[in-house]
Formats: C-alpha cells, structure tokens, sequence
C-alpha cells in the first residue's frame, strides 16, 4: 500500500506547507541577483516551483528502501509497468511512521464520478473507455487538482478494454463505400468513441498536442466545472422548479442579462419570470449589478443585470450540505436515544443467540429503526458524493 501511495510517511519537515517551502525558495533563488527584471522574477519563480516540486518527489520516496536481490526467491524483486517505464517495488521502512493518503482515495473516488457520468451521458462502453484512460495514467496522478490525466493513444486504450468490445454493436461508425463489408476492429472502436467524447458539451476528452500525435486526455478542469454545474441544476430543480433552473442556466450560458432578455430566452410570461428571479434572488443563487445611466445613480435611470456567481453558488451549496450532514448525525442520535431500552436488550448474550425472545413490539420496533437508520445512512453517502464533487474535485 506504501508502493502505491494509499499510505504516506510522516516527518517532522512535512508540517511546513507548500507555500512556506515555495516562498524559502523564492528567497534562495533571488540571492544570486543582484537586479532582478521581470523576466529574471519569472525564471526565479519556475525555478522555485521546480525546487519545491523536487523535494516533494523526494519525500515521497522516504519510508521505502530498495529490496535485497535473492536469485533463490523469485518473489523478492517485482516490477510495476507504467506504460513504457518499470518501478521497481520496495520495502518498508520499519523505523518510519505512515498515515492513509486520503487524497489518493479521493482520486479513486473522483475517477468512479467521471466514468459514472460518461456512463449516464453516453452509454456503458463509453464509461469504458474514460476508466481505461485512468487505468492508464493511474501510477502517473500524484494530486487530486491535476487538470488532465496522462496523456494516451488510442492503441494504449485498446489494450486495456474488454475484447468481446467489437461484439457490442451500440456505435455505428462511418465507412467508405467502398468497405462497407469491412468489420471495424478494437482501434476503429476506441477511436470513434473518443471522437463522441471529444465533441460532447461535458468536455470528457481532449486532445494533448504536446506529448505528440494521437494523444488524447481526460479534460479533468472541464470535467470539474461541467460536474459542479450539474449538482447546482438538479437542485434547483429540486426546490424552486423547471423553469426556475431553466432561468438559472440561461444566465450561467449567456453571463449578464436584463429581465426582458431573461425573459424572451426563457418564453415567459414577464410576470413568472419576475417571480422566479425574486426567488433565485432570496435563495442566493443570482446577484443584481446595478449600471446607472447617469452620473446621480438615481434607480429609475439606470440599468439592472441579473448574473450567476457561480463559485459564490458552490459554497453557498457546500455550507448547506455540511448543515444537512450535521441534522442528519442528529437525527441518527435522536433515534438511537428514544430506543436504548431495546439497544440494550440486543446486546444480551441470550437475545444474540435467540431473536426469538423478543416481543413483537420490539421486533417492529427493530425493523422500523434498521429501515430509518439505513435511510439515514443512504442519504448521507449521497452527500459526500456532492462533498466530492463541490469540495474535493
């Protein structure tokens, strides 16, 4: 687990953030300038952030020693392949202390969003695909706020899907006409669905001219905006309506508008579109900047724009979801102290071995409170999946 970076050594340096560490840098570098110009300040910022970068890999290394070659156990040297490179896996060190990477559960946890989300957008094959690009570059992702996965060819795609793939049939691709009997093959597949991805409005995939041709990636920065937006929508939906989020999402596509143009985008009366921005305004979901048309600011000259400060929107939703996750602990606690007397009574050695010796009172009294503590706990886990998405994505 060590290897793999699910656990993560504990030393005393590492309670200095990364900032400290990049601000000592910064210093150390501008000591050996004597005039520092706007170029020179770049450099020594790109060679601080190098620096610092160098450590942390440094430190991640720390804990593990490399293993002792024994030509009588095969078992004592492993490899790890990571596309073209092989990682030679090491030991722990006894004498270092280590503690969970919560982040790098996290990355687990955000990948299953995004193949999840392909999934529903697409089709079953599609999330396929996304969970073989991060198969791909899954030794390469060292931090949860990377905008791009590894960069990958279709041909490394191909290698890691399914081979009864090519039986599905759910793309159709186009042929020439003059292979229209040719059967297209695990690589025509893989493009055609990387070519769907590439071009859908969630911004799934994206090409990566840098690392060459045919590189394709995971748009991860998209990928966090499209998500977010999302879990704001089905919410709105949820409390103020249909037309209410349709309003909403007009405003987050077109940027500031005024209510006639709110109003003839959204095919409203003007008096249902007055209401549902009052409504968007009380809940906090859509500021109003005011653009006078004259030097006294006076109202009635003067222009008001209805916006969505979307990132003032998401913390506005992760506040409530913190509040939600905190009333339902409550709940759970409030449950569990109206039935002590039954708690107690299951926790006798002779009711463990017979259930039989309860009434039937609290045998539907304990089959109420599993039904209401699994609910509780159900919609708890949903939260923390929009406390991925909010917070941690």
């Amino acid at each position: 687990m060590a290897n793999d970076r699910y656990l993560i050594p504990v030393l005393p340096e590492h309670s200095r953030s990364v900032v400290d560490r990049l601000l000592e840098a910064e210093e150390r570098e501008t000591e050996k300038y004597t005039i520092t110009t706007a170029k020179e300040l770049l450099a020594i910022k790109q060679a601080a952030i190098a620096s610092v970068e160098a450590e942390l890999n440094v430190d991640e290394m720390v804990g593990m020693k490399r293993k002792a070659a024994d030509p009588l156990n095969a078992q004592t040297k492993k490899f790890a392949m990571d596309g073209s490179r092989k990682q030679e896996l090491k030991e722990v060190d006894e004498h270092v202390f280590f503690v969970v990477n919560y982040e790098k559960y996290n990355m687990i946890f955000r990948n299953e969003l995004v193949v999840d989300f392909a999934t529903d957008r697409i089709n079953r094959t599609a999330g396929q695909v996304v969970k073989a690009f991060f198969e791909h570059g899954k030794n390469s992702m060292k931090a949860l706020h990377e905008d791009d996965t590894p960069s990958a060819t279709p041909l490394h795609i191909a290698n890691l899907l399914p081979a009864d793939l090519v039986e599905r049939g759910d793309i159709v691709l186009q042929h020439d006409s003059m292979n229209q009997h040719h059967k297209p093959g695990m690589q025509d597949i893989v493009r055609g669905y990387i070519t769907l991805l590439q071009t859908d409005t969630a911004g799934f995939v994206k090409t990566k001219d840098g690392a060459g041709a045919n590189q394709y990636t995971i748009n991860l920065g998209k990928l966090r905006k499209t998500m977010k937006r999302r879990v704001l929508e089905s919410l709105l939906s949820e409390r103020l309506g249909v037309a209410t989020c349709r309003i909403a999402r007009i405003l987050m596509e077109k940027g500031k508008l005024d209510e006639n143009q709110v109003q003839k985008l959204a095919m409203l009366p003007p008096k249902d579109t007055r209401e549902k921005l009052a409504q968007l305004t009380l809940h906090g979901f859509v500021d109003i900047q005011e653009v006078p048309k004259s030097a006294d600011r006076a109202p009635g000259r003067s222009f008001h724009l209805w916006y969505v400060h979307q990132e003032k929107c998401y913390k506005e939703l992760l506040t409530d979801v913190y509040r939600t996750i905190t009333n339902l602990q409550q709940r759970k606690k409030h449950e569990l102290s109206l039935r002590r007397a039954l708690l107690e009574k299951l926790e006798r050695e002779d009711v463990k071995a017979n259930m039989d010796l309860l009434n039937d009172h609290d045998k539907a009294n304990l089959e109420y409170m599993n039904k209401l503590l699994e609910r509780l706990e159900t919609s708890k886990s949903r939260l923390d999946l929009m406390l991925l998405i909010l917070r941690d994505f």
